[in-house]
């Protein structure tokens, strides 16, 4: 499954429960709203009569009425002064404000419970003009306040189930690209597999042909090489047939060499490991190439490492015969080999061309090869042996000009 494709489907569910959570929050805070107001009218219906401050009884009696909807707390102020009260609970900083407030899950809200009863001060005449007597005036009505503190149940359940919808989406997401990104790996796994698989049986075909071909060549070769060698002896002093007879025998010569390519290339996958001193291995590379052409440069102490030294020089000796033919007159391979960890890398760069973009791969390929002449077995051969060590090679274009090849040994058990 494409990763765009997961990553919308993703953005898409997470974009759903964000817009419900959001929702569900709106509906809260009306639904806390209306159970103020409810509250707020039903306490104006309870102690709508009277002129002093609700008894004790009426407030518990209220209390008790309202408690399963979430009521928990009635207080009677008066003058910013809590009168009587009942219930767990609190108002707070609100004792002299009348807006809702909303805190840790808890509601809180005051309104004022009566008016008080204006003061008649009118003076009313009676019959010829002559004012009647004020009547006594009632008791007036005192001030007061009822506030309240209360859970509002629905609301909070509503956003408890928003919230396990969001902790469950994020969950399913995380779960969504973990899955995706495990069969990534395995469908990546599996390619490379089956990639190494047909690469396997590809160069089981070709070690069969060509151990064929090489054994069925080796007699006629030696045949032809030796009566070419004789014949140049022979015709030394012909300066006609001369070149002809020495051409002859280094073209023997030449598929002598490519058939000794070919048995390295299907030799058994057994080594012979020994505790041998990497610098040892290297300068025996160096010493067969030319060290005109190749700098080296080597670990600063002698080490012991399992490896099979026969067969790891001509790996590198395959590499370092490639760097010089390709780098100019003048200029130096440099070689190195240091330790990374529990690996040992043995690093050579030229100062060719480098290599084509794609074919970082493909040149380890049998029979694949830039040059006019040669077939392409030495690099093959230098990762069929780095290999069989438990390595890999690695090869790119260096940012400076060149290529680079990187041959990595890792120590034997890891």
């Amino acid at each position: 499954m494409p990763w765009a494709l997961v990553g919308l489907m993703c953005a898409v569910l997470l974009s759903t429960v964000l817009f419900i959570r959001r929702s569900a929050v709106e509906a809260s805070s009306l639904v806390v709203r209306g159970m103020a107001n409810v509250l707020m009218h039903a306490g104006l219906d309870a102690f709508r009569e009277g002129t002093g401050p609700p008894t004790q009884q009426a407030l518990q009696a209220f209390l008790e009425a309202h408690q399963e909807g979430g009521l928990r707390y009635v207080a009677i102020i008066e003058d910013g002064r809590v009168l009587t009260s009942v219930g767990e609970g609190s108002l707070g900083e609100i004792q002299d404000a009348t807006q809702l407030r909303i805190e840790k899950g808890k509601g809180r809200f005051i309104h004022r419970l009566r008016k008080p009863r204006p003061d008649p001060s009118t003076t009313v005449s009676g019959a010829g003009g002559e004012p009647l007597p004020p009547p006594s005036p009632p008791e007036p009505r005192r001030n007061l306040r009822i506030g309240y503190e209360f859970e509002p149940i629905t609301a909070l359940e509503l956003t408890d189930r928003s919230q396990h919808l969001l902790v469950i989406a994020v969950v399913s997401v995380m779960g969504i690209l973990g899955l995706t990104f495990a069969f990534t790996r395995s469908l990546a796994q599996r390619e490379a597999l089956a990639t190494e698989l047909e690469r396997g049986r590809r160069l089981a075909a070709l070690g069969t042909m060509s151990a064929v071909l090489a054994h069925e060549l080796r007699n006629p070769l030696a045949s032809l090489k030796g009566h070419a060698q004789l014949l140049a002896e022979r015709v030394e002093r012909d300066e006609v047939l001369r070149p002809k007879a020495d051409r002859v025998v280094g073209e023997a010569v030449r598929l002598e060499q490519l058939m000794n390519d070919l048995l390295s290339f299907v030799r058994s996958g057994e080594l012979r490991r020994t505790g041998t001193d990497p610098n040892e291995v290297l300068r025996a590379a160096v010493e067969a190439t030319g060290e005109t052409r190749v700098e080296a440069h080597y670990l600063p102490g002698r080490e012991h490492w399992e490896l099979d030294a026969g067969r790891f020089q001509q790996a590198l000796e395959n590499v370092l015969r490639n760097a010089v033919q390709v780098s100019p007159d003048g200029r130096r391979v440099e070689v190195g080999v240091e330790r990374e960890g529990t690996s040992l890398i043995f690093t050579v760069r030229d100062h060719g061309p480098g290599i084509p973009k794609g074919d970082e791969e493909r040149i380890f390929e049998p029979f694949v090869t830039g040059r006019l002449r040669g077939v392409g077995l030495g690099l093959a051969i230098t990762r069929r042996i780095v290999e069989l060590h438990g390595g890999s090679v690695s090869a790119r274009t260096h940012a400076g000009g060149g290529a680079e090849f990187r041959l990595t040994v890792p120590a034997r058990g890891v």
